[in-house]
């Protein structure tokens, strides 16, 4: 007799290899951008050698790395937009590799300047956004469509998961007005330092209400949802600590 396919709605070991070498993964890649952008922060910022993993860049690569696998597990499972969880796997891991990807272009293209010597001009800028900020000027632009695919995509979602989808697009729109559109330089300075905080505390806040009215409906919450959303929130939690700390 044949055994039974584990279904792919149960967390299984073979899931839970995956999900911890896309951690791994995702660690060695955002290292490695360190390391490929070293020449030009060592140019500009007079550093002697490559930086420690700061706490919150940490968080933020094991949560990219959590995103992407469970994304990939998730195209594979089928049914893909039955759970909000694999929704918000599609989401982070766009964000992700939106970021690295913007982020190891602007790194390989100022450190090679550097390189070759090119210290005249402004050679640290990519279109008008200096090199450590490239991702963030591009990369909130480029996830719109995304975030409004994923908005038409989940209408068999609950009320409250959409609501929490359409923060996501409103958290992407305050930081392009944040960096286009000079929203920064008219907010009360508290706001201004806890304004990326703020914006992504919103959709985070939501996503905390559907899982809590799905519960108190009486409704199964899924792996992928609580592997999704509950290392987000303590993503979010554990940033407000350092930055209250620091």
């Amino acid at each position: 007799m044949n055994a039974k396919p584990v279904s792919a709605d149960r967390l299984s070991i073979l899931h839970l290899i995956v999900l911890t070498t896309g951690v791994g993964v995702a660690l060695f890649v955002a290292r490695g951008i360190e390391y490929v952008r070293f020449p030009a922060d060592a140019y500009f910022y007079n550093l002697d050698s490559v930086s420690h993993f700061d706490p919150f860049g940490l968080l933020v690569a094991t949560v990219y790395g959590l995103a992407v696998s469970t994304l990939v597990l998730a195209i594979r499972s089928g049914d893909f937009w039955s759970s909000p969880g694999k929704t918000l796997a599609l989401l982070f891991a766009t964000m992700c590799l939106l970021n690295w990807g913007l982020d190891f272009i602007a790194a390989i293209v100022t450190s090679s300047r550097v390189r070759s010597g090119e210290t005249q001009g402004a050679i640290g800028f990519l279109f008008g956004f200096w090199y450590r900020d490239f991702a963030v000027g591009v990369g909130y632009v480029a996830c719109l469509p995304v975030l409004l695919w994923v908005v038409n995509r989940t209408k068999r979602q609950g009320l409250v998961w959409r609501l929490a989808w359409l923060g996501f697009v409103g958290f992407a729109l305050a930081i392009v007005a944040y960096v286009h559109f000079g929203l920064g330089e008219v907010l009360p300075p508290t706001l201004h330092l806890w304004y990326f905080e703020v914006a992504i505390g919103f959709p985070i806040g939501l996503l905390i209400a559907a899982v809590a009215f799905d519960l108190a409906r009486g409704k199964r919450l899924d792996w992928w949802t609580a592997i999704t959303v509950f290392p987000i929130f303590l993503m979010w939690c554990l940033g407000l600590f350092i930055k209250f700390a620091a």
